[in-house]
């Protein structure tokens, strides 16, 4: 056999090798990406992880690159090279107090680890075969035994620390009502031993588990603080890790806080608080029809006010109940109902577009005045967006929120109280700690997907709600966040909010007289502020601090674009030769600024 003749079998061989061992670490990462592993030394381990498996798709490339240049040499045409490098999601467990794991996923990360160690020896062997015979250099060979040595390592440590939490929970005192311990989550460093539980959220979801609706309310309570990153993660877990009967009777019998738990699959929620939905109306009318007949009997002005309390939470619910309906007609996609109260100004979090399996995900967050007799149009303006994203998303799909899960202030005497009060920070504190939990859920419940995004859209009072959320989860919150409208946002630089370089937009209506209040910290319109200016159309002055979302507009288009990461194709101001009162031109400093 020729030499070229023998170089060709030797590339055809180590083709086959490396389309089937380039993925045999994959399976490691996505168990990984499913949060088998949360806080402590997992993202340590997760970057170990990657860097191996860059290293192995790397030495495979670096074999079928000397084997191909050994061709050349002899003559022979340049070889098509087989694709090795393959995709898995990013979305891996982030750093955060809690260290713990859900066991049947950090099984399945044991057994992943010991057969890629077993393949990947095998592999090495072969390597260094087969380029040994061709007298090449054989340093793949050494890089993949490298990733065999710590997959292999690493299999056999986890799996001595797995058999710890096993043990722990056999030997755990609590239990559920049928006697049954699931195999769920339990706090553990796995590399420092047993972990602190922040707030208790361990026991918390065993009592959960367990029917205690006190447990619920004070998991609740820990979750819109938003002080632990990992919390929706570890419930996440905990619900995978619930019998199914089990977990169809916790959202029969506690709908309303089974569909406020961040971290839960959007489907349950929307399940559970659909249920909710339909028990406090039955509930209201009920109440409705007795206080109407009280009121036939005696006129008495408490019941009348009563009444009229009670009535208006009916046409709140009618509100939630149209949106739920349009759901799935032409020109609209299924609508999730996230969250439901109709208690103080209310609580609605819709989502047109199922989160869980969305390529992006935009959470729009509104500001001063909003209540849910009127969150009607912040709901609209979330289906535009998602009609306007579809339009240049391709096959990408779209998840577009409405979140007001947050008592915004309110024009109202309220306005005078510290704590309510627009022109204080007190209510965007709360809103960011929801906020911030909120993305924590909307990360834990993902199901992978490659290049996956989440952005959220900040507007008026709201901005300076994602602002804070934004702080609170540097570089976590989302991948590109949106100002429009602001009067602040909290900071003073964008590179406070942890985005990265060029992914803190602005969008300002050159007569949008809230964006001149300035009154939170810098103003983000400002170009010393460090935020990207994109442009908005023109509006009559008073429109102009809502026209937004105006259909078919500039603003509506350009945020749509953002979003979907289309950077280079936004629009850019077209030149006007005639000034119009009402409809002021951009200054020009700031025409030449948005043409840069």
């Amino acid at each position: 056999m020729s030499e070229t003749v023998a170089a060709w079998e030797a590339f055809r061989r180590v083709s086959a090798l490396a389309t089937g061992h380039c993925a045999d670490l994959d399976h490691a990462v996505r168990l990984m990406s499913a949060h088998a592993w949360v806080g402590g030394g997992a993202p340590r381990f997760a970057g170990e992880l990657s860097r191996h498996r860059t290293a192995l798709q790397s030495a495979l490339e670096d074999a079928l690159g000397a084997i191909s240049g050994l061709l050349v040499r002899q003559g022979a045409p340049a070889p098509g090279m087989p694709a090795v490098r393959t995709s898995v999601t990013s979305m891996t467990a982030g750093p955060g107090p809690f260290r713990g794991v859900e066991v049947r996923a950090m099984t399945a990360l044991v057994g992943s680890l010991e057969e890629a160690a077993g393949r990947l020896w095998g592999l090495a062997g072969r390597l260094h075969a087969e380029l040994a015979m061709l007298c090449l250099p054989s340093g793949a060979a050494p890089a993949v035994a490298r990733g065999a040595d710590w997959a292999g390592h690493h299999a056999r440590d986890l799996g001595r620390r797995l058999s710890r939490i096993q043990r722990a929970e056999r030997d755990s005192s609590t239990r559920l009502a049928d006697g049954v311990v699931p195999s769920g989550v339990i706090g553990f460093d796995l590399f420092e031993g047993f972990a602190a539980d922040p707030g208790g959220a361990g026991s918390l979801l065993r009592r959960v588990a367990a029917g205690d609706r006190q447990a619920l309310t004070a998991l609740l309570g820990l979750q819109s603080q938003g002080l632990d990153p990992g919390l929706a993660a570890r419930i996440n877990a905990w619900w995978r890790s619930l019998p199914q009967h089990h977990r169809d009777d916790l959202v029969t019998a506690m709908p309303q806080g089974v569909g406020s738990l961040d971290g839960l699959p959007a489907a349950i929620r929307d399940r559970a608080n659909r249920l909710f939905l339909s028990a406090e109306k039955a509930r209201l009318l009920a109440e409705s029809a007795r206080l109407t007949r009280e009121m036939a009997r005696t006129a008495q002005p408490a019941i009348y006010l009563t009444l009229d309390a009670v009535s208006r939470s009916l046409k709140r619910i009618d509100i939630v109940e149209k949106t739920l309906a349009l759901g799935g007609r032409a020109g609209y996609p299924p609508v999730l109902l996230l969250a439901f109260s109709h208690a103080g100004p209310g609580r609605l979090i819709v989502s047109w577009g199922d989160p869980d399996a969305a390529d992006t995900t935009v959470t729009y967050v509104p500001g001063l005045g909003t209540r849910l007799e009127g969150f009607d149009c912040d709901i609209e303006r979330a289906r535009q967006l998602w009609q306007q994203c579809q339009v240049t998303s391709g096959k990408r799909r779209i998840a577009s929120i409405a979140w007001l899960g947050y008592d915004a202030p309110q024009l109202d005497p309220g306005l005078i109280t510290p704590s309510r009060s627009v022109a204080m920070g007190v209510v965007a504190a709360e809103g960011a700690g929801a906020l911030a939990a909120f993305s924590d859920g909307l990360h834990a419940a993902h199901r992978p997907a490659e290049g996956a995004r989440n952005v959220v859209l900040g507007h008026s009072y709201g901005s300076l709600v994602t602002g804070r959320a934004a702080v609170l989860r540097p570089g976590r919150l989302a991948d590109d966040l949106i100002f429009v409208g602001s009067p602040g946002v909290g900071v003073e630089h964008a590179s406070e909010l942890g985005a990265g370089p060029g992914h803190v937009w602005v969008g300002e209506a050159g007569n949008d007289m809230v964006t001149y209040l300035g009154r939170f910290s810098a103003d983000p319109g400002d170009s010393a502020f460090g935020a990207r200016r994109f442009f908005v159309q023109r509006s009559l002055i008073t429109q102009a601090h809502s026209n937004y979302w105006k259909p078919h507009s500039a603003s509506l288009r350009n945020i749509a674009r953002i979003v979907n990461g289309q950077y280079e194709e936004l629009e850019l101001p077209k030149p006007v030769d005639h000034p119009q009162l009402l409809m002021p031109e951009l200054a020009p400093d700031l025409l030449q600024d948005l043409n840069r």
